[in-house]
């Protein structure tokens, strides 16, 4: 007879894995090994090292597995959701691996797999800061029952750079004009508060009637974002030009704190949606038309991200300095804060209103009565002109 194997080992293809209640945990890993016998000595050393463990004090082992599943059960941030869309992803690679035993050389399998189907760096990058976290965590905050960190160290795991970040795309006001043309009218409002305030999508859809204030001296609202919804968690004022303090008399307020809220009064996830979609296409095939050759990938491709590229574009190209933009950008290293004085708002209302007038002078839709259709556009495509058929 066949010498029995040990219990809580059990083949999986052509590996041995393990499933064993080990002082009242469950462990569930697999040993690697192909041999029964090799397998059998992998979970006497677990076993082992849980019993020096509990009888000597030595520091309990853990697996990423186990850190990642304590940092779910913990964490509660908002974006929980695509943390565990990242651990998913290198569960594969370093799962059952000890805390210890990660590090840039365990990770690099899933690196490469990732650069090899096409996955960006700074998708890739977000995956890593999601495993850094863990380990963190691990290292400062959990203890065993030996008061041992779970992890003494976090090892170093440096960002990757593989030159792929695609470049910004600023549209002009031809193929704003274009765009518009095409988006649903929720779309199209959306897209104006982009290019007129610099918001990121997030910060937009998030915006609150609540935040709003009335200055009095210069008789127009601004609004004041916490930091808690803006991307580097500083507070930021947000003000608007006459366009927006216009359209801001005009926007309905219903039961939701939301300026612009979704159909169900809560909030919408995102603007690049089927609808953005669709209406990029469209319009990148209409300038095709007009101006006889292909319309530029980025304009074709657009991210709702690149009208904040165009906000940032026309106000250099408007003179603005780059202390007023970085501060109406509120980027991290500016001197960004709710509390300008009123001569210190006129100077950022002042700026944004320069894309008003510069839209004053934007291109209109073309004619398509004309003998000619004549579409300038200020970019790579030049300047396009085709006779009308």
């Amino acid at each position: 007879m066949g010498q029995n194997k040990m219990p809580g080992l059990f083949k999986r293809g052509d590996t041995w894995h393990i499933d064993k209640q080990v002082s009242g945990r469950r462990i569930q890993c697999s040993t690697g090994a192909k041999d029964r016998k090799e397998a059998e000595q992998f979970l006497v050393h677990l076993l082992d090292k849980d019993r020096q463990s509990r009888v000597y004090g030595e520091p309990g082992w853990y697996r990423f597995v186990d850190a990642a599943a304590r940092y779910i059960e913990e964490e509660t941030k908002k974006s929980l959701d695509r943390d565990i869309q990242d651990l998913k992803l290198v569960m594969p690679f370093i799962g059952d691996l000890e805390l210890r035993k990660i590090h840039l050389g365990t990770l690099q399998p899933f690196i490469d797999e990732r650069k090899k189907h096409g996955i960006k760096s700074a998708t890739v990058n977000r995956s890593l800061s999601v495993v850094r976290s863990v380990l963190r965590r691990a290292a400062s905050v959990w203890r065993d029952d030996n008061s041992h960190p779970w992890l003494l160290s976090v090892p170093e795991l440096p960002k990757q750079s593989w030159g792929d970040q695609r470049p910004a795309y600023p549209i002009s006001r031809a193929q704003e004009v274009l765009l518009m043309r095409y988006l649903s009218d929720e779309l199209q409002q959306l897209a104006i508060w982009l290019l007129n305030t610099g918001l990121r999508s997030q910060e937009l859809l998030n915006l609150r009637w609540s935040w709003r204030r009335y200055v009095q001296e210069l008789d127009v609202y601004v609004f004041d974002i916490p930091g808690k919804y803006t991307k580097n968690k500083q507070d930021r004022v947000l003000v608007l030009n006459s366009l927006l303090q216009t359209q801001l008399e005009t926007l309905a307020r219903g039961d939701s704190d939301l300026v612009f809220p979704g159909k169900d009064g809560k909030k919408r996830d995102r603007i690049l949606t089927t609808c953005w979609k669709t209406a990029r296409s469209k319009a990148a095939d209409e300038l095709e038309t007009l101006n006889g050759r292909q319309a530029d990938w980025g304009f074709r491709n657009l991210r709702v991200h690149d009208l904040r590229h165009t906000f940032a574009t026309r106000l250099r190209r408007s003179g603005v300095s780059n202390e007023v933009r970085k501060d109406l950008l509120a980027h991290a290293n500016s001197d960004i804060t709710t509390h300008y004085s009123a001569g210190e708002l006129k100077e950022l209302l002042e700026a944004v209103e320069r894309l008003v007038e510069s839209h004053n002078h934007a291109p209109k839709a073309p004619d398509y009565q004309a003998k000619v259709l004549q579409f300038p556009y200020i970019g790579n495509d030049g300047v396009g002109r085709i006779k009308a058929k």
